[in-house]
């Protein structure tokens, strides 16, 4: 019966502890701007510029010229010959578990074909 104890108050600790952990992560992320803190909502965009949208919501994954840096090119590759109902699909629904936002939630269809377009302009200088 002791060893049960034993064992619960390990669990317990174990969980606090990790609580305690990710609280941490998730707090030190929004002191550094590096996720959106919990209760905490974006401004809503407002531009239809291409350029502007994708550079406040992709040039930080994508670089500024859509070559890639921590996120894929979006004008070489796979992704460079993407047709534009295909960009705006995925741009939309993002790949969230491969750190892609859906950006359906942030912005409206227009700002989507907006970004979308852009994103093929890019494409005539690579």
């Amino acid at each position: 019966m002791a060893e049960s104890g034993a064992a619960k108050a390990w669990i317990l600790a174990f969980l606090l502890m990790a609580g305690l952990g990710i609280g941490t992560l998730v707090g030190v992320g929004c002191l550094v701007g590096a996720n959106t803190c919990p209760g905490k909502s974006r401004p809503k965009q407002t531009s239809t510029d291409g350029k502007v949208l994708y550079l406040a919501n992709c040039a930080a994954c994508h670089g500024i010229d859509g070559r890639g840096s921590r996120g894929p090119s979006l004008v070489q590759g796979a992704l460079g010959s993407l047709p534009t109902d295909d960009l705006i699909h995925k741009i939309g629904k993002g790949k969230p578990l491969a750190g892609m936002p859906r950006f359906s939630k942030e912005l409206d269809e227009g700002q989507i074909r907006a970004v979308a377009a852009y994103v093929v302009s890019l494409r005539g200088g690579s």
